[in-house]
């Protein structure tokens, strides 16, 4: 998903698309094309932009504060947002959802609906960096940081474009419009492809130009989000408590519970109840929210709102969000939830006829432990549960575990722990694209189902992946051929699933971006296997 602080160009609301990587049960960079024709020099494009952007004699922008509308997926709100030196932040909202950016120096935080509050550290923040590196306009001033890319029509607009990247950030592509020099659009890898945030509505604001409409699409046109300025105050007044640290709700519960999980086709269920109604939810890392079953809306009397798009084994429509007043997770309960709704049985073709899933928003409220050789779960308030075992540091930029592991012990990888995958290991097409051979090619076609339906993988094995100092032998491993959905992921390399999980006795410590491994009692490395 797309994020960013304040820009010149406009607040990118992330693509209305929710990712759920888990639910599966198993059975490079991409570029616009460009003219290869010579253009200018990346200094001269650059100082055009800067004379198009900044009128003679404007004043420098000490602080800005801007506000306006939004609208996308079916649903309407509102944005504002505030920067002043180094420091920015953005509060959105799109129907129920909300979301708050907030950048401090270096640092940057984010807090969404559900009150999940982190620091960005992986992809996120280093998107961020060139956003912010390309929206300050200090990238004009550091030629060596762009590349040019060639002549490109955008929607009948002749444009230059330009690959930007900070310092330790993602590359983005600008494209300048070459007539007036301001940017037609902004585009970058997010997920399974790629995000184009198009700009228009140019205006002046104190010698200062700005796009006062942007629209935001991962390719989906039904699911684009139109951002529409209808402010901006350059040098007023920002009070510090604009920027003060973002706090984050943590689950209601005295001392820390344990409550027994089921186990249904390789996959593990935690109990739950909404408004007095008892349900069992797939326990669910890989997933980015809490999702309930159509029939578990119904019976509630909820009424979804919304035309999402849902990333799992492909690309589906059919996601609405709907707000519980609370879930009841053992004696613990999460209040305010804003949770999305999907036909799980029909967008699974007919694999997951689940009552729910019990994904991110619990986990990041919690600290959890997963026996399940014991079929358990023990959770309670960060802080209040003992932490043993071997740590191992994980992201949550994009609201899922992601640890970086080593593959055959030279090849050091992202991947998603993902306790929704009922398998032991994916690996994503695009991984395979840049490390061919790290598994050998198989005939052994398989499907493999998941939100969205099935999509085709083949089956193999994988010497070894580590997991800090823990090596486990001789992994399957499903080599997914997707091109689109959660399975066609840019950033990661794969997913770990319960078949490897299962060996340990897992706690998930997210709010300080850790879990910890303890070997199960029926732990095997694999090394027997053949």
């Amino acid at each position: 998903m797309s994020h960013a602080s304040w820009t010149r160009f406009g607040r990118a609301w992330p693509a209305n698309v929710l990712i759920l990587a888990g639910a599966v049960l198993a059975a490079g960079v991409g570029q616009t094309a460009v003219s290869a024709s010579p253009g200018p020099s990346v200094s001269a494009l650059l100082a055009n932009y800067e004379r198009a952007s900044n009128d003679p004699g404007a004043s420098k922008i000490v602080t800005l504060e801007s506000s306006g509308l939004l609208a996308g997926g079916g649903l309407t709100g509102a944005f504002h947002t505030w920067s002043q030196g180094t420091r920015d932040r953005t509060d959105e909202s799109l129907g129920p959802r909300t979301e708050t950016i907030l950048r401090i120096g270096e640092h940057v935080y984010q807090q969404d609906a559900n009150g999940d509050a982190r620091e960005l550290t992986g992809v996120l923040a280093r998107r961020e960096r060139t956003q912010e590196f390309i929206d300050s306009g200090e990238f004009a001033k550091d030629p060596e940081r762009s590349s040019y890319r060639g002549r490109v029509p955008v929607d009948g607009i002749d444009t230059y474009a330009l690959n930007v990247a900070a310092i330790n950030g993602e590359t983005e592509t600008l494209y300048l419009n070459a007539q007036t020099w301001l940017p037609v659009r902004l585009a970058y890898d997010d997920d399974d492809g790629r995000t184009t945030i198009d700009l228009s509505d140019w205006r002046v604001v104190e010698g200062h130009h700005f796009a006062f409409k942007n629209i935001v699409s991962d390719g989906d046109h039904a699911y684009d989000t139109v951002q529409t300025t209808t402010s901006i105050v350059l040098g007023g007044p920002i009070a510090d408590s604009v920027f003060a640290p973002l706090v984050p709700r943590t689950i209601a519960l005295t001392t820390p519970d344990t409550i027994p999980l089921e186990m249904h086709d390789g996959h593990f269920y935690a109990p739950v109840t909404i408004a007095g109604h008892r349900y069992t939810f797939l326990l669910d890392t890989g997933a980015q929210d809490i999702v309930i079953d159509k029939h578990v809306a119904a019976d509630l009397g909820l009424s979804p709102i919304g035309a999402l798009e849902a990333s799992g084994a492909t690309r589906t429509g059919g996601l609405a969000l709907v707000k519980l007043d609370a879930i009841d997770i053992g004696k613990g309960r999460l209040s305010g939830i804003i949770a999305s709704t999907l036909d799980l049985g029909a967008s699974t073709s007919g694999v997951f006829r689940i009552d729910g899933i019990l994904g991110y928003p619990f986990f990041a409220a919690a600290t959890v432990r997963l026996d399940f050789s014991a079929k358990t779960m023990t959770f309670g308030v960060p802080g209040t549960l003992a932490l043993s075992g071997e740590k191992i540091a994980v992201q949550v930029d994009r609201s899922f575990p992601e640890a970086t592991l080593t593959l055959d012990s030279r090849t050091d990888a992202p991947f998603i722990i993902d306790t929704g995958n009922a398998g032991e290991l994916l690996l994503y097409h695009p991984f395979l694209e840049q490390h061919p051979g790290i598994v050998p090619f198989s005939s052994t076609s398989r499907h493999s189902y998941g939100i969205g339906g099935s999509t085709l993988s083949y089956r193999s094995t994988l010497d070894s992946i580590a997991f800090g100092s823990i090596s486990l032998y001789n992994a399957d491993t499903d080599v997914m051929l997707a091109t689109s959905g959660a399975f066609a992921d840019r950033f990661d390399a794969g997913n770990v699933g319960l078949g490897l999980l299962k060996n340990f006795i897992v706690t998930f410590d997210l709010t300080n971006a850790a879990l910890y491994l303890e070997r199960g009692p029926d732990f095997d490395d694999g090394r027997a296997r053949n």
